[in-house]
């Protein structure tokens, strides 16, 4: 397969020679290498040269040379000369400098679709040298495209070089953290919450607040740089009661609740060495520890009922910062609890009898981490 060139071309050969031609094709192999080139003298006659016979060859602003690779002799275009060099043939780049050689950097392969993408790791290896491109070239690792990689290069080419191997400050700190470990805090807070009772008494509400404590546990790992950890809390509401008279009915409740949950939180962790920002979602179950609900109408005689509460299961949104101050860590933390329907079963004359109400709002919390 041949891709054509119309510049002027001039060609410098092993034996001292040299030839100008005004038209150039490169031949192609079936693995895209440059294999081959037909030249048109200016009598418009084709001619094909053996790349073996070239040493090099001058387009313009294009320069290329011949290398061997894997035994065999390619034709590569130069497109950066320096302490570390990058040259193409076809699709295929490589890198070239006096330490590790000439090597082929490889594109990124998903799901057998190569990407116009290139692999961080051989890249890496080739600027170690230099704090700057290790940074810029960490900073870029999962997107390291061609302009993207001659940027990096250029960095290392003018970059004072050390004679330790360099690491980007991020390599660094992931080296230097463990991959695990577990943190446990206790908390107080305040439950801002609002309870419906339409189904028991059109109409009738009651918006509360109520304190909190509890406990958390937090799993922290090296996931995506250390941002991503998972949660496991229990919190215990204090018991709060209410009643009404509205529309002839007398309702009297006593809600405390017990809420057990398992959460994701992704947090921000260079924002400040103080203050990491997250934003979490959490799911689990909302215990009625010792919550009950009595109906009766205002009749004389008219029936009581007792309704015990059912446990549900519930999930809540929430965000908040931990604050570092010294060797004390705390989580600030805002949790919105959408509404969600509790179940309420009575037994009267011999009957099951079932309701519900529902609960929602805001948790305000701060927890104390050792």
């Amino acid at each position: 397969m041949f891709a054509q060139k119309n510049n002027l071309t001039t060609i410098h050969f092993k034996d001292g020679t040299s030839k100008q031609y005004e038209k150039l094709k490169f031949e192609y192999n079936t693995e895209n290498y440059v294999i081959g080139i037909e030249v048109t003298t200016n009598s418009d006659k084709k001619t094909k040269i053996n790349i073996s016979d070239i040493l090099n060859a001058q387009e313009d602003n294009s320069h290329y040379v011949t290398k061997q690779y894997n035994k065999n002799v390619y034709l590569f275009e130069e497109l950066i000369l320096g302490s570390l060099s990058l040259y193409r043939s076809g699709d295929h780049f490589f890198l070239d400098n006096e330490a590790y050689g000439f090597r082929e950097i490889e594109k990124k392969v998903v799901n057998d679709v190569t990407l116009n993408t290139f692999n961080y790791g051989t890249l890496t290896i080739y600027i170690n040298k230099c704090q700057a491109a290790q940074e810029e070239g960490y900073n870029k690792h999962d997107s390291i495209t061609l302009s993207n990689l001659i940027a990096i290069i250029e960095t290392y080419n003018s970059c004072d070089l050390s004679e330790d191997t360099q690491f980007a400050t991020n390599v660094i700190t992931q080296a230097n953290n463990p991959k695990e470990f577990v943190e446990f805090a206790v908390n107080v807070g305040y439950n801002l919450l609002n309870t419906d009772f339409n189904d028991l008494s059109p109409g009738v509400s009651n918006s509360f607040g109520t304190p909190v404590i509890g406990a958390q546990v937090y799993f922290n790992n090296n996931m995506l740089n250390g941002s991503l950890g998972f949660i496991a809390m229990v919190d215990y509401s204090f018991p709060q009661e209410f009643n009404s008279s509205s529309n002839d009915i007398f309702l009297n409740t006593k809600t405390s609740y017990v809420l057990t949950m398992l959460g994701v939180r992704y947090s921000f962790n260079n924002i400040s060495k103080t203050f990491r920002p997250y934003f979490g979602f959490n799911g689990g179950f909302l215990f009625n520890s010792m919550s009950s609900v009595t109906k009766q109408s205002n009749i004389y005689g008219s029936t009581v009922y007792n309704f015990d509460t059912t446990n549900e299961l519930a999930y809540n949104l929430n965000a908040g910062t931990y604050i570092k101050f010294g060797k004390q860590k705390l989580d600030f933390n805002v949790m919105y609890l959408p509404k969600l329907d509790f179940g309420l079963i009575a037994l009267a004359n011999l009957r099951s009898i079932s309701n519900n109400y529902t609960v929602s709002g805001f948790q305000l919390k701060v927890s104390y981490i050792f």
